[in-house]
C-alpha cells in the first residue's frame, strides 16, 4: 500500500482491518459494492479480503488521495473488477467547494463542509450518487464527512435507495454545532423499508453541541425490488 501520511495509515488499518468496522455479510459470494470516501483504497482492500470476486465503484474527490488510490488499486492488480471517480458527491452535478490541508494532503477529515476542516478550499467536481446506480447494490458504505445526509435524500428522491440492499454510513454529527439532523435521515431510511443499528462513543462527561462520529449499520427489511420504467418499489 502506497499512504500518504503514516499516521492516517495507522488509524485506518486499525479501523477497518482490525475492529472491522466495515464488515458485512452478503448473500452471493460476488457482491456489488459502491465506497464513497474511498481515500487511499484501504476499504476498498478490505472489501476485496471479505469477498474476492466483489465488483467495487469507487469515489474519492480528494487529488493527493484519488492518485494514491489509483495506484494502490494497479499495484493490487485490482482494476478489472474496480471503479473509481475523481468525484464529490452531492445533490447536483457541477462543482463544489472542498476543504484540504496542504499540510496533510492524506487527511481524513477534508470535505465540501467548510466546518468540518477549514484549511484551504479548491473546487472538485460533483456529481450525484443516484446517476451511477442503474443496478442492485449490495453494499453502499458512505463516509464523506458531513455530506451524508444530502446524498441520502438525493438518493431516495431519484427512487435509487430501493436498489440498495445495506448502508455502512458514517454520520458526522454536529460538524455544525447547531445543527441537529440526525433524525431526517433514519426517517428517510425508515420510510424506505430499512431497518438500523447505531454504534457510537461518547467522551465523559457528555458536552452539549460537541461533535460525535455515528456508525449507521442499514438493512433491507423487505426481500426484494420491483423495477419499471416509472418506479422502483418494495416488495414483501
Amino acid at each position: 500500500m502506497k499512504f500518504l501520511d503514516y499516521g492516517n495509515l495507522s488509524y485506518l488499518y486499525n479501523e477497518i482491518f482490525l475492529c472491522n468496522k466495515y464488515f458485512f455479510s452478503a448473500d452471493n459470494d460476488n457482491p456489488y459494492i459502491i465506497d464513497c470516501g474511498s481515500n487511499i483504497g484501504m476499504s476498498i482492500m478490505y472489501f476485496k479480503m471479505l469477498y474476492p470476486g466483489c465488483r467495487i465503484l469507487a469515489f474519492e474527490p480528494g487529488e493527493e488521495s484519488f492518485a494514491c488510490l489509483q495506484e494502490n488499486i494497479r499495484n493490487n492488480n485490482l482494476l478489472n473488477s474496480i471503479q473509481v471517480r475523481k468525484a464529490a458527491l452531492s445533490s447536483r452535478e457541477g462543482n463544489v467547494e472542498f476543504s484540504y490541508d496542504p499540510g496533510n494532503p492524506g487527511s481524513l477529515v477534508m470535505s465540501t463542509k467548510k466546518e468540518r476542516a477549514s484549511k484551504q478550499m479548491r473546487k472538485v467536481e460533483a456529481t450525484p450518487l443516484s446517476k451511477h446506480i442503474g443496478e442492485e447494490v449490495d453494499l453502499l458504505k458512505i463516509d464523506i464527512e458531513g455530506a451524508e445526509l444530502e446524498v441520502i435524500e438525493e438518493l431516495s428522491n431519484s427512487g435509487k435507495l430501493g436498489h440498495v440492499k445495506q448502508m455502512i454510513i458514517e454520520y458526522h454529527h454536529h460538524i455544525v454545532k447547531d445543527s441537529d439532523e440526525f433524525s431526517r435521515m433514519l426517517r428517510i431510511l425508515e420510510d424506505s423499508g430499512f431497518g438500523y443499528q447505531i454504534e457510537s462513543h461518547l467522551e465523559r462527561p457528555f458536552k452539549h453541541k460537541k461533535f460525535q462520529d455515528i456508525l449507521v449499520y442499514v438493512y433491507r427489511k423487505t426481500n426484494r425490488i420491483k423495477n419499471d420504467a416509472k418506479h422502483v418499489c418494495f416488495e414483501s
